[in-house]
């Protein structure tokens, strides 16, 4: 009977173990008195569970005397197989301890990483021998907050690295909690994305995030929680050092209430005005430490500013920062955090219709440009009208035009670009819009169906318009069956990314023919006995507005004014300190040039240099928070302009976009800027055009009596 009790005891005394401790290593091992001799290893996959705190137990049975500093020490083996010492606690001294002796050991974070990072956990040390070694694991509950991994990963600007958070780590997240990605070195554009370790794919519920301030928040959703549980995640983007990375449960935090609200449209003289809002919503007093820190476009710190304020229970304040010097003329990012949480990150203005974005044009770039219009005139146009007749009406007939434009160099066969054109039917000269299209990023053989915009005959009966396709993209770079019905096949892009097309060679590069074909499309229309060639102007967004001052400065014809907005290719050698794109791909395709010649070759196409012999009336928009033509580049070619007669619009929480009025804003532009020999176009009353268009995320919507269409002509909501 005392022997059953006995098993019963010692049954009970290993579900206990069980419960609390998992055994790693169960032989007996003695490492030698002069550390010659002795060790046990562990698997890293055996620790692929271990969390911050959990312990290394090793049951010592005997203790030598004749080892001055009797220790159990501990080292991994690398993703190398080099056996390295942790650079945290490692060792516990057994000096004084009698056998038999648990020595326990708390694992750091730090020693966690380089752990699963490697192959092994040796056990190892001086004078002793040992029967077991456990692991205890102490489980968190379901749903409470907890840091699943700590260190300093640099992201940099080329996505090259990355951190793997195994599943085990999430074997108690749950539903609504926070995935919290903390971080600290952000430059410019700094992005963080999760994905998926099987395939890289972008992880479900979780797409890219533009960050500043300190941390990152994602809500775990069900399908999120099915892929952590099962696969973990990889932490990756661009532009900011990954520093840990936690499970939250929302009922832990007591954030205050915050908002920064627009001052000045973010537009100063001199000095910034930020005013910080903060509400304490909680019964208690709370301490708000405010922090602004103001850096450049190109995120070197200009200036740290704080503060603090003590608020009472339900009580609010507004905080003003401002900086103690005046700022030079630029564009620059303020990031205001309270209490650790980001108030607002954004992009503000001091002085900068004063920036200098000094001309780079080489000795021969008006002798370039004379010789690539030199060789447009020499060829045949050769334009075939096709009407399209479900666009057309009884005011204007609208056709698809295709054209010959330069080769894509000094010798070859001209390129057909296409374009669709309005037409007034009445047989009076009527003043000319050109319109330009930006990047055709929005879309991709295989990818989106997205048509090229196609105005209807009656948007604006009073105007000849043309709505160019530079070669490759657009109406070029569609099936027959994604464009307006033409009779017509499938039209190739044989370019591949336009922006990298013969990059590093001026005479073929994708950008000099791009800007002919905008100089072709201003003399397809001068052909045209519509059109009324005293009364010119051009519009466009993005490339689009690279493309309206590439047009303005090239054309033979003046233009009576221009409207471009938010525009691209402009000023490179800042252009590319600042942000990511198209820098990357200029970086991919520029073989062995160096920076000098790479900015010189690109000096020919920069609308900064072509902006120099600009004279006409020019309304600009620029977003300032846009993170793709930044502001930076945006103005510059608007401070080289000519002309004394120019508007620039400040949109201060836009990014890439331009604002909702903007179609009415250019339009008004426009009209009074009209010869008034040419056809009347003022409206009674100043009303308002019946239609407007806006850009959003790259796509073109047209607004009509305040419902929204897609290009397509498909209501959105």
């Amino acid at each position: 009977m005392q022997k059953i009790l006995s098993i019963f005891a010692a049954l009970a005394v290993a579900s206990a173990l069980s419960a609390a401790e998992t055994i790693l290593y169960s032989e007996s091992f003695t490492c030698a008195d002069d550390w010659s001799s002795g060790y046990a290893q562990i698997a890293s996959t055996d620790l692929s569970a271990a969390v911050a705190g959990d312990e290394i137990n090793v049951y010592v049975t005997a203790v030598s005397s004749g080892t001055e500093w009797p220790q159990v020490y501990l080292q991994y083996v690398d993703a190398e197989w080099n056996w390295v010492d942790f650079a945290d606690t490692h060792n516990y001294s057994l000096s004084g301890k009698t056998a038999p002796h648990k020595a326990t050991i708390a694992l750091t974070q730090a020693m966690i990483d380089n752990i699963t990072a490697g192959n092994y956990l040796i056990v190892k040390g001086a004078g002793y021998t040992a029967e077991k070694i456990t692991f205890t694991h102490t489980p968190a509950e379901a749903g409470t907050t907890q840091s699943i991994w700590s260190g300093s990963v640099v992201m940099p600007d080329n996505w090259g690295a990355w951190q793997t958070i195994n599943a085990s780590k999430f074997a108690n997240a749950v539903e609504g909690q926070l995935l919290r990605c903390r971080f600290s070195d952000l430059s410019t554009n700094a992005q963080l994305q999760l994905k998926q370790t099987g395939d890289w794919s972008e992880l479900v519920d979780a797409p890219l995030a533009q960050i500043s301030g300190r941390y990152y928040d994602y809500t775990i959703t069900a399908s999120m929680l099915v892929e952590l549980k099962a696969n973990g995640v990889i932490v990756s983007g661009s532009n900011y050092t990954l520093k840990e990375v936690l499970l939250i449960n929302p009922a832990d935090l007591k954030p205050l209430t915050l908002a920064v609200p627009v001052t000045d449209n973010w537009v100063f003289t001199a000095k910034p005005a930020i005013t910080i809002h903060i509400e304490n919503p909680y019964g208690e007093p709370v301490t708000a430490n405010v922090e602004v820190e103001i850096t450049t476009d190109r995120s070197v710190t200009v200036a740290s500013l704080s503060a603090t304020k003590e608020l009472a229970a339900g009580a609010s304040q507004d905080i003003f920062m401002t900086t103690n010097d005046n700022l030079a003329p630029g564009f620059y990012k303020a990031t205001c955090i309270v209490n650790d949480d980001l108030a607002r990150a954004f992009v503000f203005g001091i002085d900068p219709t004063d920036i200098v974005s000094a001309p780079d044009k080489q000795p021969d770039f008006d002798s370039f440009w004379a010789a690539a219009k030199a060789q447009l005139a020499d060829i045949d146009m050769n334009a075939t009208l096709t009407e399209i007749t479900a666009k057309s009406t009884a005011t204007r007939k609208v056709y698809l035009v295709e054209m010959n434009s330069v080769p894509d160099g000094l010798t070859g066969e001209p390129v057909v670009v296409r374009g669709y054109y309005c037409e007034p039917t009445d047989g009076q000269k009527h003043p000319v819009i050109m319109h330009y299209a930006g990047y055709d990023s929005g879309y991709r053989p295989g990818g989106q169906d997205v048509k090229p915009y196609c105005p209807s005959g009656d948007a604006e009966p009073t105007y000849a318009e043309f709505f160019l396709s530079t070669r490759g993209q657009n109406i070029n770079n569609r099936a027959a069956d994604e464009r307006e019905a033409d009779g017509k096949g499938d039209f190739v892009n044989t370019y591949g990314d336009w922006f990298a097309f013969h990059f590093g060679d001026k005479d073929s590069y994708y950008y000099r023919g791009a800007f002919m074909d905008c100089v072709q499309a201003v003399r397809f229309m001068a052909t045209r006995s519509t059109s009324d060639m005293t009364n010119l102007f051009a519009e466009g967004q993005s490339q689009g507005g690279a493309f309206t001052y590439a047009a303005a400065a090239l054309s033979d014809y003046p233009f009576r004014a221009i409207a471009p907005a938010i525009a691209f290719l402009g000023d490179y050698p800042d252009y590319f300190e600042i942000t990511n794109w198209p820098a990357y791909v200029a970086r991919e395709n520029q073989g062995t040039m160096t920076d000098a010649e790479m900015f010189a070759f690109l000096s020919y196409f920069d609308t900064k240099n072509l902006a120099t012999v600009i004279s006409s009336p020019t309304l600009a928009c620029i977003g300032l928070q846009d993170n793709v033509c930044p502001p930076h580049t945006n103005i510059a070619p608007y401070n080289n302009l000519q002309s004394t007669d120019k508007q620039l619009i400040f949109n201060p929480e836009l990014m890439h976009q331009a604002d909702n009025d903007w179609y009415s804003r250019f339009m008004a532009f426009f009209k009074a800027h009209t010869n008034s020999t040419g056809t009347d176009l003022l409206m009674a009353g100043n009303q308002q055009p019946a239609a407007s268009k806006v850009l959003r995320d790259g796509q073109l919507y047209i607004i009509h009596n305040n419902v929204k269409f897609n290009a397509n002509g498909t209501m959105v909501k």
